[in-house]
């Protein structure tokens, strides 16, 4: 694995693409130092092709030229080898019915902080900030749903000096169940700069003379940005009381996703190039030459990512024959975007493959059969004001293989851009936003398919269209929420009210608006319960927009052409909060019989004072709030409020320790609350007092 960085903390580079040429410059001819007629590459639609050598060594060398002509600096740099660690990895078979991590497609899992396979709790713990510095760590904790009991069984210390807490944890199953754990934590995004200067230099490429007492300011003052890492890890956990390190893979990138299909892991990761004594600042014609010089004689293996096992050395993560770009990238494109998938057998301890993507992304959608990156360009295109391009991997032998690429109107936007993509009978269906010259967003519905032989996704269908010309959603109405459920679409529009939207998708070449509902408030997050209702959890509002408490709703649309809210929770105030809000995973759902779903999300609960001259508020508690929704089978249904299970409340100090990080596990009659570093066990229905 490459050396790591850490970096004065200046603008980052553009992202751009193109060319050939890797040669080193001839000593006797002067460097070309003249970039203006250097392209910084854009997101394009259009299929990928396999780029050469020469002409990814010239795409990521010319956008290292833009970055230099745009002075776009990475700041100065200093080279210090990551310590990484090995040891030895996961098995408990449960029995009964309980709840694990909600996800947006069955089959796909998602990582989180916190797992449960029944038996064992596995939770990362928040960092805590101590006298003696960063303190994060591993705990397992033991269930038994008979007695709702909860039992913390080991806890396992991690190194925070190169990496942060763990971000993402998955469980990794054998025939006997759980057998391992596997970790994911990026690096640190700032690190107090304390070694010695040895790349710092002046404007015209000379030394920076610091002298220690200015350095011992500095090193107070400027915070250092190191570059991003990828560590996993796998942990045998078969005995929970003892778990043992057994592999860690480390992979040069920024983490931008993952998912997990059986135990074989996807991870998506972005990586840009750099070389460390580039000078940004070089203004005379020496300090340019000797910049040019310095990108002519870099090899392009020098520019790519790595990885490394157990510490061990590095490796490419491909090959520098190995990365895709639009087929109408030109010589004079530049680019520092490489997009790198990669595939990670768990079960095996093996890195399968690893697909390279020049490009961006701003939404990863992965169905059972797929893996989709979606990229958006608010750049006109055509006529278009701003469009996405989505470029479709297949799931092939455990790794992946690109498949096709699309293109549709708009920008995939601000909120849960995951969602709003969706894969159902071979068909690709995503929602996006296009802004316009006046920034008024509207909304439009693509249908895409897969045109045989070619490697084009093609749109089939759209709406609203000439013949289905109603909008979705009012002027200025942004979407809050997307939910797609086989045959129908649901989506939520916000400005004072909350017109629901049920789309009619049955018919793929002729999508329709089948039905909406006006109601005060707005849902960020819809949960389909079979095929006749949907749970919401979003904001109430008053007569101005203004939020009003949090609300969980329920909504029948067994008639697709009027929709009704049949129920519905406020919780709090103005001020009140849950992480459910923006997190699908801080929600629980427990089909606890044919009758009956259980849901569980945490709440932070505020209530308003007013004063005289103003209004102000004053936290209550944390909580984890219990609805059930109930009548599935005779059709009178209700989502009705059971209890609230309280963390921390004002009664104990006056703001909470922990928040934002809570989830509930469901357990056959019990319930398991994760609330900062422990965990609550109680019975689903409280004592009656």
């Amino acid at each position: 694995m490459k050396p790591m960085f850490k970096t004065l903390l200046l603008s980052l580079p553009l992202v751009a693409c193109g060319g050939s040429n890797s040669g080193k410059t001839p000593v006797s001819q002067e460097p070309d130092t003249d970039y203006s007629k250097l392209s910084q590459a854009k997101i394009e639609p259009g299929p990928l092709r396999q780029a050469s050598a020469s002409e990814l060594s010239e795409l990521i060398k010319n956008g290292l030229r833009v970055s230099l002509r745009e002075n776009q600096s990475y700041g100065m740099m200093i080279r210090e080898t990551a310590v990484i660690n090995s040891d030895n990895t996961l098995d408990s078979k449960a029995g009964g019915n309980f709840s694990g991590t909600n996800v947006q497609v069955a089959g796909v899992d998602e990582a989180d902080h916190v797992k449960y396979d029944g038996s064992y709790i596995y939770l990362a713990t928040p960092t805590e900030y101590t006298e003696t510095g960063p303190k994060a760590s591993l705990k397992i904790f033991a269930t038994d749903p008979a007695t709702a009991s909860v039992n913390e069984v080991s806890e396992t210390s991690l190194d925070t000096k190169h990496w942060g807490d763990v971000s993402e944890l998955y469980l990794v199953n054998s025939a006997q169940g759980t057998s391992g754990l596997a970790t994911i934590r990026r690096s640190w995004d700032f690190i107090a700069f304390t070694d010695k200067v040895v790349n710092d230099v002046t404007s015209d490429g000379k030394p920076l003379v610091v002298d220690e007492a200015d350095k011992a300011i500095s090193a107070d003052i400027w915070p250092y940005q190191m570059d991003n890492g990828i560590e996993i890890t796998l942990y045998d956990v078969r005995t929970p009381a003892t778990p043992a390190k057994t592999w860690t893979l480390s992979i040069d990138g920024n983490l931008l996703g993952t998912r997990k299909i059986g135990n074989t892991l996807y991870v998506v990761s972005s990586f840009v190039p750099a070389i460390p004594t580039l000078n940004y600042a070089a203004e005379t014609k020496e300090a340019k030459i000797a910049n040019e010089q310095l990108i002519a004689q870099t090899q392009v293996e020098k520019l790519l990512p790595e990885y490394s096992i157990n510490g061990g050395s590095a490796q490419p993560l491909t090959g520098a024959n190995g990365c895709m770009v639009p087929a109408s990238t030109e010589k004079a494109d530049g680019s520092l975007a490489l997009i790198n998938i990669t595939a990670i057998n768990l079960a095996t301890q093996q890195l399968v493959e690893s697909v390279c993507v020049n490009g961006d992304v701003a939404g990863i959608y992965s169905s059972t059969k797929n893996l989709y990156l979606g990229g958006s360009d608010f750049s006109k295109w055509d006529n278009w004001q701003s469009y996405t391009v989505l470029h479709q991997f297949a799931f092939a032998n455990g790794g992946i293989d690109y498949s096709a690429t699309g293109s549709v109107e708009g920008t995939l936007g601000w909120n849960s851009p995951s969602f709003r993509m969706d894969e159902h009978n071979n068909l690709l269906r995503i929602i996006t936003t296009n802004y316009g010259a006046t920034g008024e967003p509207t909304h439009q519905l693509n249908v895409l398919q897969k045109v045989s032989g070619r490697s084009e996704l093609s749109v089939i269908a759209q709406l609203p269209n000439k013949t289905r010309p109603e909008t979705i959603g009012k002027p200025r109405e942004d979407i809050y929420g997307v939910r797609f459920n086989g045959d129908k679409a649901y989506v939520v529009t916000f400005e004072r009210k909350d017109p629901f939207y049920v789309l009619d998708l049955a018919n793929p070449t002729d999508p329709k608006i089948a039905g909406a509902l006006e109601i005060p408030g707005f849902s960020t997050y819809l949960h389909p319960v079979g095929d006749n209702y949907v749970f919401a959890i979003g904001n109430e509002a008053n007569d101005n927009g203004f939020a009003a408490g949090l609300k969980v709703s329920l909504y029948d649309i067994r008639d697709p052409a009027n929709p009704a809210e049949i129920s519905k929770h406020i919780l709090g105030t103005a001020y009140s909060w849950s992480s459910a809000l923006y997190d699908h995973r801080a929600l629980s759902f427990l089909q606890a019989s044919s009758d009956q779903l259980r849901i569980t999300l945490p709440v932070s609960l505020y209530e308003e004072i007013k004063l005289p001259e103003y209004s102000t508020s004053r936290w209550i508690n944390e909580s984890l709030f219990q609805f059930e929704i109930n009548g599935l089978n005779s059709g009178k249904v209700s989502l009705d409020l059971v209890n609230n299970l309280v963390s921390e409340n004002n009664l104990q100090q006056e703001y909470p320790l922990w928040g934002g990080n809570d989830r509930g596990f469901l357990h056959d009659e019990s319930l398991f609350y994760v609330h900062g570093p422990k965990v609550i066990g109680a019975s689903w229905y409280p004592p009656k007092k």
